[in-house]
């Protein structure tokens, strides 16, 4: 009998990345799971079974990085007896133990357990996000916030009970914070599966009475005003790791840390791009015409710039080293990138007069060449 295209069988490109493979193997070992199709017609039953086992002999392959390479070059050949590419054939699916697991970790059977779930566990990492200014992200700051904290309950040192009299074996697990599960499953028998105690939920102890302070929780929280050091340089949605200040660990472990996340509020006239800062900045043709020397604002201090009568508006002048630390810290600095933008100052009624007397000897035949080249 030819066998499927393993592909096909779990409904899947060739393409498809390893959580792309995962999914659509969780989705039809669920479909055919044996277990649903108890109650069906013993064809029925049939069916389910080589659809089931179909699904883990595709999964078996795809989801093992060498197996699948053989695969996409030699097909099904590359694992029957004497195969090609030097193939020495299936080892009786020996992954199926991860295969299983995978699944019932799916099916919310909690899957396999590598950690010993009573042994001291690190906290989980925590992210915050800190608004700062402009100016400050450029030339660096220092700021003050306030930060939760967690640590051992000083009063039962972090065992969540009121005292040692009152911490028991768990009588499930013996201790051990794990329990081995026995599942069967057609076509291949028991399949032996290690979870975590629910009984005592992975700790191997029961609490008969709580501590008194932390209620159980084994620590406490306090909360500290620490100064942060912001960097120059420091981009939005950079992240400063502030070790400690994280989630609780389990059995006392250690504390997780905080991801203090950057948030740079926009400015009114600056903007950023990579290490270059970038600014309008209004200019009059009376400026122009005489090529003064202008001021332009720059977040390190006021620059200045000379004006000449070919410039127009629209035009970029570059003052090199007046941007941003090309990364956090850095003396090296981008780019300040002043964007000219021409306006017409507002006369009084005597500058006009004097300088219509200007312009009316002046005559600009630009205007009539475009006349008539347009024409």
């Amino acid at each position: 009998m030819t066998k499927k295209d393993y592909y096909e069988v779990l409904g899947i490109s060739r393409s498809a990345d390893t959580s792309e493979i995962k999914k659509a193997y969780r989705t039809l070992a669920n479909k055919w799971h044996p277990d649903k199709h108890s109650q069906k017609t013993e064809a029925e039953k049939k069916e389910a079974e080589e659809k089931f086992k179909e699904v883990l002999e595709a999964y078996e392959v795809l989801s093992d990085e060498n197996k699948k390479s053989q695969y996409d070059t030699y097909g099904h050949a590359a694992f029957e007896q004497g195969g090609m590419g030097g193939a020495q054939g299936f080892s009786g699916f020996s992954g199926f133990g991860d295969i299983f697991s995978d699944l019932f970790e799916g099916f919310g059977f909690g899957g396999r357990s590598s950690r010993n779930s009573n042994q001291a566990q690190r906290g989980q990492d925590l992210i915050r996000s800190i608004n700062i200014s402009f100016e400050d992200s450029i030339l660096g700051t220092k700021t003050k916030i306030n930060l939760d904290k967690y640590n051992n309950c000083s009063h039962c040192n972090g065992s969540g009970a009121n005292s040692s009299q009152d911490i028991h074996v768990c009588p499930t697990c013996n201790g051990k914070g794990q329990v081995i599960e026995l599942t069967r499953v057609p076509g291949f028998g028991q399949i032996q599966n290690t979870t975590t105690c629910r009984k005592c939920a992975g700790s191997g102890k029961i609490i008969s009475k709580k501590c008194k302070q932390c209620l159980g929780s084994t620590y406490t929280k306090i909360n500290e005003t620490i100064t942060i050091n912001i960097p120059a340089g420091i981009r939005d949605g950079m992240q400063i790791r502030m070790s400690g200040y994280g989630g609780p660990g389990k059995n006392r472990g250690s504390n997780g840390d905080l991801l203090l996340e950057i948030n740079v509020l926009s400015h009114k006239h600056y903007t950023r791009a990579g290490s270059d800062i970038h600014i309008n900045l209004p200019v009059s043709i009376v400026d122009i015409i005489n090529e003064n020397y202008v001021d332009v604002p720059a977040p390190i201090g006021m620059q200045q710039i000379r004006l000449r009568q070919h410039y127009k508006s629209g035009d970029v002048i570059t003052v090199k080293n007046a941007g941003a630390p090309i990364k956090p810290n850095s003396s090296s600095k981008g780019d300040l990138k002043v964007h000219l933008v021409f306006y017409i100052p507002d006369f009084s009624t005597k500058q006009k007069q004097k300088l219509n007397e200007v312009f009316d000897e002046l005559k600009d035949k630009t205007k009539d060449k475009w006349l008539k080249d347009f024409y």
